[in-house]
């Protein structure tokens, strides 16, 4: 691979123009940190965002699977300093697949500086494919410790890398930014139940459905008191990790801190319009307006903006 300064320097430009053009709202706080931390970001973000978008992708299961499996051979090969393996992606591959592929080898320069730089364990990229590759499977999730590992493996790994780019101290940090992770991924299931509904998922598990009589298959209009109690304990959950999370900004480095407190933010004032009417989740998508994207992201640019939170709520006990 070619990674000549030229070549790095073109892979962070397709980088930056992946994040530019996925909209993303969490975006603008990429202008939050310094340059070369923005850089690393917007390599990991196409990263990411390359990755959820083959996994999503429509298309047969077992043709997403072998990109996928391709795509972390070709990552894993990278960050060894070992030979690449050959192109992964077959001549009767999809157009799409044959995108893909291309803009993973057009990233990869850049996506390996920013591991080197920052000394990026190279197993969380591998563990963020594997939740994607796990995802392709019919997901039932049992227990709430399959739900844990499954909010680790395709959100809390999410966070590590980001504590890597931001920088930190302590292992506190680290504990801190896996329960913020799993705040971030539960806000998504809440928000997502009728979604995965519809698509015959469901992400909560089947031992608290069964606790709070909550049939999956049946409409939920019927069963609106049952959806609420399980729709409210996790909201309140979800709170408990969040406030957990929090915890993360006294490690972290300063010119980290303001990105970290607008993604945390904009996610818990998410799960704070979910919690308020819980069961508009079986409704509609819930969504923070325009105006509320806006202010939270123009406080973060205001000197003194964000402060410190004054209190955090004890931590709960997870239950098995």
């Amino acid at each position: 691979m070619n990674n000549s300064p030229a070549s790095i320097a073109a892979s962070y430009a397709v980088a930056a123009r992946v994040a530019r053009q996925a909209a993303s709202s969490f975006y603008p706080s990429f202008w939050l940190l310094p340059r070369a931390k923005r850089q690393a970001m917007c390599a990991f973000y196409a990263f990411a965002r390359l990755t959820d978008d083959a996994a999503d992708a429509a298309g047969e299961i077992a043709d997403k699977r072998r990109w996928l499996d391709g795509w972390r051979q070709l990552i894993e090969a990278s960050f060894a300093d070992e030979q690449l393996p050959q192109a992964f992606t077959s001549r009767d591959a999809s157009p799409e697949s044959l995108q893909w592929t291309e803009l993973g080898i057009r990233i990869l320069p850049a996506l390996q500086h920013a591991q080197q730089r920052y000394a990026i364990p190279p197993t969380l990229f591998l563990e963020i494919i594997d939740g994607t590759l796990a995802d392709q499977q019919d997901r039932s999730v049992t227990t709430q410790r399959e739900l844990d590992t499954y909010c680790y493996q395709v959100a809390s790994t999410v966070g590590l890398v980001c504590l890597q780019i931001w920088e930190y101290q302590g292992e506190a940090t680290q504990q801190a930014a896996i329960d913020c992770g799993k705040a971030f991924q539960l806000t998504n299931i809440l928000r997502d139940v009728r979604e995965d509904l519809q698509r015959g998922r469901c992400y909560l598990p089947q031992s608290d459905l069964q606790r709070f009589g909550v049939d999956p298959q049946r409409p939920a209009d019927e069963q609106q008191a049952a959806w609420q109690e399980l729709l409210r304990y996790y909201g309140d959950r979800a709170e408990s990790y969040y406030q957990q999370g929090w915890l993360a900004w006294d490690g972290i480095h300063a010119d980290g801190r303001p990105m970290f407190s607008m993604m945390w933010h904009s996610y818990h004032a998410l799960l704070k319009k979910i919690r308020q009417q819980p069961l508009q989740v079986l409704q509609r998508r819930v969504r923070l307006s325009w105006r509320q994207k806006m202010n939270i992201a123009a406080s973060h640019f205001v000197p003194g903006y964000p402060r410190r939170l004054a209190v955090v709520s004890p931590r709960r006990d997870e239950e098995a």
